[in-house]
């Protein structure tokens, strides 16, 4: 929303530090000009003094300048809008910086500039004859994206001082438009309301700038919300202690001759929390034997198959017990097509991993039926 500085020379040259600015520039221009023009001249006459050579910037001068003719030489007003230009590019520059999100002073002159370009295009619509409905001055038009997605251009216009809108098909777009770009802007500039943040001294003496109540409420609330989860479903989620066996598998027992975690040393004997879990559903096993015992449906015991960093599952099997478990493997697998099938045996059947017997479809649908299907 910014407007073309060759469009504005004659404001541009009003300033009298840019204009010192251009003049330089233009002259610069006008002697690389020059000695491209040297350079473009026909083949001096035998016998006399070839021209010098000219320097890179000379040769490349017509491919630099945006819109310029070689042939004809380079203008004050050029120069001043090539500074202006890369005034603007500068600044676009800073914006894009990671480390520029909530600069304050770089967002400021971004929405100076935005103010500027706005009021210079009412001033350029003034006879328009409906000018002061749709070129107010003193109010910057609103930004609609009919396709958000995921809303990055109405929330960077937001962020530069407009009033943004945001559409689009998908539920989920809309959710998190709301989310970003509605929801913030009604808490701007409020205190956190959580009672962590009210019982601390000064709260209200402290100026809350854009959306940091808010942002304060979410982190509290967020870990009320972690924590209580954690209290009453925190057990079905138990942690995991590091062994000696996990960071380095002895030879000749489970998991032998296989890769250990050796990443995981500095965490000898502590309990992990989990990151992802991989839920199963369990039928009971057919066979008499196994006294209904539950096994495990699995498609596929693979937990990642990137190419360095293979891992699957190996069943642990203890029939006397009637009992299974799984330990996580890494490396080189023996049999990739036993880790790929899981206990998968076919479309909709598997197989016990107690003692191999099958599970047809029909058996399955029939535990299912009369509630037999665990998790």
């Amino acid at each position: 929303m910014v407007d073309d500085p060759s469009e504005y020379v004659p404001e541009l040259l009003g300033d009298p530090k840019l204009k010192r600015a251009a003049v330089a520039r233009h002259k610069k221009n006008l002697e690389a000009w020059e000695r491209t023009r040297e350079a473009q001249s026909p083949e001096p006459a035998r016998g006399a003094l070839p021209s010098p050579e000219p320097a890179r910037g000379a040769q490349q001068y017509g491919q630099e300048q945006a819109g310029h003719d070689a042939g004809q030489p380079p203008t004050l007003d050029e120069a001043a809008a090539e500074l202006e230009r890369e005034r603007l590019f500068k600044l676009i520059e800073e914006l894009v910086q990671w480390e520029n999100t909530t600069n304050e002073e770089v967002l400021d002159r971004a929405r100076a500039e935005i103010w500027q370009s706005w009021r210079r295009t009412c001033a350029q619509n003034a006879d328009h004859p409906q000018a002061q409905e749709i070129f107010n001055r003193h109010k910057l038009p609103a930004f609609h994206d009919p396709f958000a997605g995921g809303g990055s251009l109405p929330l960077e216009a937001q962020r530069l001082g407009l009033e943004a809108h945001a559409s689009d098909l998908n539920p989920v777009a809309v959710l998190i438009n709301k989310a970003m770009i509605e929801i913030p802007p009604k808490f701007a500039g409020r205190p956190p309301v959580n009672p962590e943040a009210r019982a601390k001294v000064g709260l209200f003496e402290r100026e809350w700038k854009g959306a940091e109540g808010l942002a304060e409420d979410v982190r509290y609330y967020g870990r009320w919300m972690r924590d209580e989860a954690e209290k009453r479903i925190g057990h079905l989620y138990p942690k995991v202690e590091v062994t000696a066996e996990m960071i380095s598998p002895p030879a000749g027992g489970p998991g032998g001759g296989q890769q250990g975690r050796p990443d995981l040393a500095p965490y000898l004997g502590r309990k992990l929390t989990v990151i992802a879990w991989l839920w199963a559903r369990t039928v009971p096993s057919p066979d008499p034997a196994m006294a209904g015992a539950h096994v495990p449906l699995i498609a596929s015991y693979w937990l990642s198959k990137k190419k360095g960093k293979l891992a699957w599952l190996e069943p642990v099997v203890d029939k006397a017990r009637r009992t299974w478990h799984f330990e996580v493997r890494t490396g080189e697998p023996e049999n990739t097509e036993a880790i790929e099938a899981g206990t998968k045996i076919g479309r909709g059947a598997f197989r016990c991993l107690l003692t191999g017997a099958p599970l047809p479809t029909d058996l399955l649908h029939q535990s299912g039926r009369s509630g037999q299907i665990g998790s």
